[in-house]
């Protein structure tokens, strides 16, 4: 399985390669502020990278959430656990 996802990024990346050689065209990028002049390869990797960033800033909050969560469900088990060993060493009383 390794060697088949090294495979796909290899492929992947030389993909990426040749399509960012062969495109060499200038694309114009307005923006808020103004406007400016790129290449078509540095126009698609800057939004691939917007993207990507834009993508972990979304999943942060609910990782966070998650995370305390996870903390929150493992105290309740140390807790669970030390009451059930605190009642496993009581002694056991009948009911004469």
């Amino acid at each position: 399985m390794r060697y088949v996802r090294l495979a796909l990024l290899v492929i992947f990346m030389l993909v990426a390669i040749i399509l960012t050689w062969v495109n060499t065209a200038s694309v114009e990028l307005h923006y808020l502020l103004g406007s400016v002049s790129l290449p078509l390869p540095i126009a698609l990797w800057a939004a691939v990278v917007i993207g990507v960033l834009s993508g972990f800033l979304a999943a942060f909050g609910m990782v966070m959430k998650m995370r305390s969560e996870n903390a929150r469900l493992r105290r309740a088990i140390r807790l669970a656990e030390t009451e059930v060993n605190n009642l496993r060493s009581l002694p056991i009383k009948d009911g004469r």
